[in-house]
């Protein structure tokens, strides 16, 4: 299949504006504490805020945090400095947000025409807004790195820029995705392959600028950011694949995620074993058959599934004597399972189209499944109140030099900021 498919069907600059706000109503109403009680979560505060007032931002901007750069939240949070910290949350959820809902449009754009007709790039889309066990990067920037990563995965299977600010686009977002974290290893294979074939000089750019990305993170990596990651003992093993693929991929992505007790019994174990095979051969007839756009999203997907899986960063999260595979089994990490769980669910909805008798009975009763979860589990569970904006209320009436720590979510997390005087 060419890149140039003989039909480009997309939508109006006018209708790309309306899909825009649309998309983010949609996930403001899955997580709506995200707007009307906006909080910190994680290194939003503890991290990228905190760096940020407390350094400067320039001067942190390049710092490496957990082996990478990441300086898409960095950015984030020079813009939250621009506002009253009680604001800061609300600002940051937005820039989240608005990332979330970018991958529509990217979807409903007539460059996105090989991965099918417009009807079928709608359904795309809506499955990707609805997706079940997708909470942990909803609305947060810290987690935005993923979705950046699915806009420069999707602009790189579409069909070439044709105008000066698409071109400048895809640049931006790919130089965005290469410094902010691992994903532009996955992705230099992917455009290698995509340039290699027509000698593309347009796919040799995006080659170089990954690459570049990509020796600036493995230079950091290198340097003292793989020996500051913490390393776990992995438990890796067969069975515990498949107990991952089962409840947290395959059935995550119609139930919302299935956590297990480090032991379970036999019979359990066989259901997990069988729907991890059955799942995982659904995805490989779609593999086979599929146009090319979605094959390639089916290899990133397993590629940064198996990098997760063989180095899972779980931040401070104690393993008290259980093994890395166990925490993950059990429903950490929801933010590994996003891309593997969005390709299944994007499988399902292919093999729907499919003209295989079998493949559309089956998915059509999974699809049945999936929107009745959908429906059951819309919104995500909203954070605890810290009572922020009272935290933030001592925290601008301290005087000058006072070191003023504030919780934040989840439990344990906290930001400490150095009152300095007004800028």
């Amino acid at each position: 299949m060419t890149q140039q498919g003989p039909s480009k069907t997309g939508l109006r600059a006018w209708q790309h504006g309306v899909v825009f706000v649309l998309a983010c109503a949609v996930i403001i109403s899955r997580r709506p504490d995200a707007v009307f009680h906006a909080q910190f979560w994680g290194e939003d505060g503890a991290v990228w805020y905190a760096d940020a007032y407390n350094c400067g931002w320039w001067a942190t901007l390049f710092r490496e945090f957990y082996g990478y750069l990441e300086i898409f939240p960095r950015i984030g949070a020079f813009l939250a400095l621009l506002v009253p910290l009680s604001f800061a949350p609300f600002v940051l959820n937005l820039i989240a947000i608005g990332v979330q809902a970018f991958p529509v449009n990217v979807l409903l754009s007539s460059r996105s025409s090989p991965w099918g007709g417009l009807r079928h790039r709608v359904l795309l889309a809506g499955v990707y807004l609805a997706l079940p066990n997708s909470w942990e990067i909803s609305a947060t920037i810290t987690n935005s790195q993923w979705l950046l990563a699915l806009i420069a995965v999707l602009l790189l299977v579409a069909t070439k820029p044709d105008s000066t600010g698409e071109r400048l686009l895809d640049l931006c977002v790919l130089s965005l995705c290469g410094l902010d974290g691992p994903f532009c290893f996955f992705m230099l294979p992917i455009v290698i392959y995509l340039a290699w074939k027509p000698r593309d000089h347009w796919r040799w750019l995006e080659v170089i600028v990954l690459a570049m990305w990509g020796c600036v993170q493995a230079w950091t990596l290198l340097n003292g950011g793989f020996s500051s990651r913490p390393h776990y003992h992995l438990g890796a093993s067969p069975v515990m694949l498949a107990r991952i693929l089962a409840g947290q991929v395959y059935l995550g992505a119609l139930f919302g995620g299935v956590g297990q007790r480090p032991q379970i019994g036999f019979w359990f174990l066989v259901m997990f074993i069988a729907i991890a095979a059955g799942g995982t051969i659904l995805v490989a007839v779609c593999f086979l058959r599929t146009p090319l756009p979605m094959k390639l999203f089916l290899l990133f997907s397993a590629l940064v599934f198996a990098s997760s899986l063989a180095a899972p960063g779980l931040g401070r999260r104690p393993l008290n004597g259980t093994t890395a595979w166990e925490v993950l089994v059990a429903g950490a990490g929801n933010r590994y399972w996003f891309f593997p769980t969005l390709a299944f669910a994007w499988t399902i909805l292919w093999c729907y189209q499919s003209r295989a008798p079998a493949l559309k009975v089956i998915s059509a009763f999974l699809l049945c499944v999936m929107c009745f979860s959908i429906v059951l589990r819309w919104q995500h569970r909203a954070l605890p109140d810290m009572h922020f904006a009272e935290e933030a209320r001592r925290f601008e009436s301290a005087p000058v030099g006072t070191t003023v720590t504030i919780p934040e979510n989840p439990e344990g997390w906290s930001l400490s900021l150095v009152k300095l005087p007004p800028r």
